[in-house]
């Protein structure tokens, strides 16, 4: 079984294995519909992860006392609509870092700098409290995270065996068509 690696920087992870990139090229080259196929199977694999971030953020208490006109959903539950599992050859997910944040309680209208949903993924992931303006998300955890990263640790092996699977699956399917 190939050494899986979450691979992430500004919002979008890709989990990967030593020698795949190549094995990849050798194949799309191989087989003409190859991309194609693997980019669906791959989709389907990073969905998994997306809906199990979904669940964990579910799970998340909200951060502070509901206010009056606020929406009475956890930070991570209001940003972790943003992940989007993208059609790439690898699973691969990303954030709409630029997208707008929109706060019940105090809307963007009122601000002079308008709140982005990758500032609010990144506090609700991974907490903050040592500055004035993280105050209102969860104590820092370091790099473990609460809902998203939790996601991808805990689904590690699912995401290396249905991935190769569905290398597999689509490599027999091409080959009989093919043949």
């Amino acid at each position: 079984m190939p050494e899986i690696k979450a691979i992430g920087r500004a919002g979008a992870v890709s989990i990967g294995a030593p020698e795949l990139f190549n094995f990849l090229r050798i194949a799309s080259q191989a087989y003409p519909d190859f991309n194609y196929e693997m980019r669906k199977a791959a989709e389907e694999v990073a969905q998994v992860i997306v809906d199990s971030a979904k669940v964990n953020a579910a799970g998340q208490p909200k951060h502070g006392p509901t206010v009056r006109g606020s929406s009475g959903l956890s930070q991570a539950q209001a940003v972790v609509n943003k992940l989007r599992a993208r059609r790439d050859r690898i699973p691969t997910i990303k954030l709409d870092h630029n997208g707008p944040f929109v706060s019940a309680s105090r809307p963007n209208r009122k601000r002079k700098t308008k709140a982005k949903a990758g500032d609010v993924f990144f506090g609700a992931e991974f907490g903050g409290r040592r500055r004035p303006t993280t105050m209102q998300f969860l104590r820092h955890r370091g790099r473990q995270g609460y809902f998203f990263w939790q996601a991808v640790r805990d689904n590690k092996s699912f995401i290396a065996k249905a991935y190769s699977e569905k290398i597999d699956l689509v490599l027999k399917k091409l080959a009989a068509e093919a043949g």
